[in-house]
């Protein structure tokens, strides 16, 4: 596969190359205008569009995310890959409390369903404002497939649909878990 440059990515120095399309000269030094692959021809530096593209986003699309921040009412998730393509760009969704679970809403403590750094598995429910999906894990299925303890910082498996357990320490944390499938890999 070959390397994708985005604007603003150094090249190369200039030397005796000239910068061709879809690049610009700073500073003596050949940097990418556009996001796309390079090629060479002779001393002439390109860079074209490239034709990888993010996978298609459709409500109902399973997502694979890592929490990057919580706050009383939401949490906010960077997506890794949808429908188990891997995303190229940074696409931001958001998981609002009263799509969490499906239960006891009222009783929902952020902090005991997800933590900064899990790895969820969840729902695309609609699309948001300024390129931020709306998620839900109020389905078995949904919820965290990997974390790390607070404290030992050790991975953590599921132990039941709302505990994680250390694998290291044997020290439990409550989270959203979701439901193992083990015939089906991440």
């Amino acid at each position: 596969m070959q390397k994708v440059y985005f604007p603003g990515e150094l090249i190369k120095h200039k030397n005796e190359l000239q910068s061709g399309i879809g690049t610009y000269v700073k500073d003596d030094k050949i940097f990418a205008s556009m996001k796309g692959s390079l090629t060479m021809n002779e001393q002439l530096i390109s860079i074209f569009p490239s034709h990888q593209q993010d996978p298609e986003l459709k409500i109902g699309a399973i997502i694979i995310g890592q929490v990057n921040s919580i706050r009383e009412d939401r949490v906010f998730v960077r997506i890794l890959k949808i429908n188990g393509v891997k995303v190229n760009n940074y696409i931001e969704g958001v998981l609002r409390k009263q799509n969490i679970r499906s239960h006891e809403i009222d009783l929902l403590e952020m902090n005991k369903c997800y933590l900064p750094g899990d790895i969820i598995k969840a729902r695309m429910i609609s699309y948001g404002d300024s390129l931020k999906l709306y998620l839900s894990t109020a389905e078995d299925e949904l919820g965290v497939l990997f974390a790390k303890h607070q404290e030992t910082q050790k991975l953590m498996i599921p132990l039941s649909w709302d505990e994680m357990l250390c694998v290291e320490s044997g020290l439990k944390e409550k989270r959203k878990v979701a439901k193992p499938n083990f015939n089906q890999l991440v």
